[in-house]
């Protein structure tokens, strides 16, 4: 797509789908225990909130290739052409259903009509109770990865994903200077996309664009700016290699709490499982 084209985006209307209140409730001896998600007598996730607590993390902005920035943004959103993207990796802290696990995300600029917030086109974890958390109800397309932590030694953090063994990304960052969280280059608002995908062949998916505002729980404790350096190594399982970093811009390391609490439905649809 041109960028002329993509000026010109429509953002299709949203559908009235998800109704405001159960059309069952279970009565008599179906009337039992049931937890937030299966196996629904030991769920391994709890409800919203999902409080992060002094998650530390490294991050690097960088300039992504545009044309892998667009692609791997999905419809109805669009990239927010021009924005920066940042790759980021953190020992986290997720309460209380996991109290320890490693993440490593993109994050990008994306628009749905008036509103540009940030889209997480990749993201992995070290614990399925995290990625559980982020799949089943926020949408984010987490995958596991194998567990490493950050390495810190003199002035320098560095950490990598890695998944079965294989390089997905690598971030290094030398710290130079005290940091100020108005410089971080992410949204207070973040979007997501959930699909949720229905067993029976020919019916179509449900698709969501999903809005969680973290801005009124997002505090900052240690903040440290400096040179850095990302790569995405090629491999066959992510194609986030694509995004190509054609220039590294700011670094930081920070340590940071925010609640990812119940977000809002802000368009949905039935669509096609797969676009041709």
């Amino acid at each position: 797509m041109t960028s002329s084209s993509r000026t010109k985006h429509v953002f299709p209307p949203s559908a009235s789908i998800t109704p405001d209140a159960p059309t069952h409730v279970p009565t008599g001896i179906q009337a039992r225990r049931e937890g937030w998600s299966g196996p629904f007598l030991s769920s391994p996730i709890n409800e919203p909130p999902h409080r992060m607590e002094l998650a530390r993390n490294i991050m690097v902005e960088f300039e992504p290739d545009p044309e892998a920035a667009f692609a791997c943004i999905p419809d109805p959103l669009i990239w927010e052409e021009g924005t920066t993207a940042v790759a980021m990796i953190g020992d986290n802290r997720q309460m209380p259903t996991s109290q320890k696990f490693q993440e490593g995300m993109v994050l990008l600029q994306a628009r749905f009509n008036d509103m540009v917030g940030t889209y997480i086109p990749y993201i992995w974890t070290s614990t399925d109770e995290a990625m559980l958390a982020a799949r089943e109800v926020s949408g984010r397309p987490k995958t596991i990865c194998d567990h490493n932590e950050l390495q810190i030694m003199g002035s320098q953090a560095r950490a990598e994903i890695t998944r079965r063994g294989e390089t997905l990304m690598r971030i290094s960052v030398a710290l130079e200077k005290p940091g100020s969280p108005k410089d971080l280059p992410f949204s207070r608002d973040w979007l997501s996309v959930r699909k949720i995908l229905m067993p029976q062949k020919g019916k179509p998916a449900l698709k969501q664009i999903i809005h969680n505002a973290t801005g009124g729980s997002f505090s900052c404790g240690m903040l440290w700016e400096g040179r850095g350096f990302v790569e995405f190594p090629g491999q066959g399982f992510s194609a986030v290699h694509q995004l190509k970093p054609r220039k590294i811009l700011r670094a930081w390391m920070v340590e940071m709490s925010w609640n990812l609490d119940w977000g809002n439905i802000i368009w949905e649809n039935w669509v096609n499982p797969l676009h041709p």
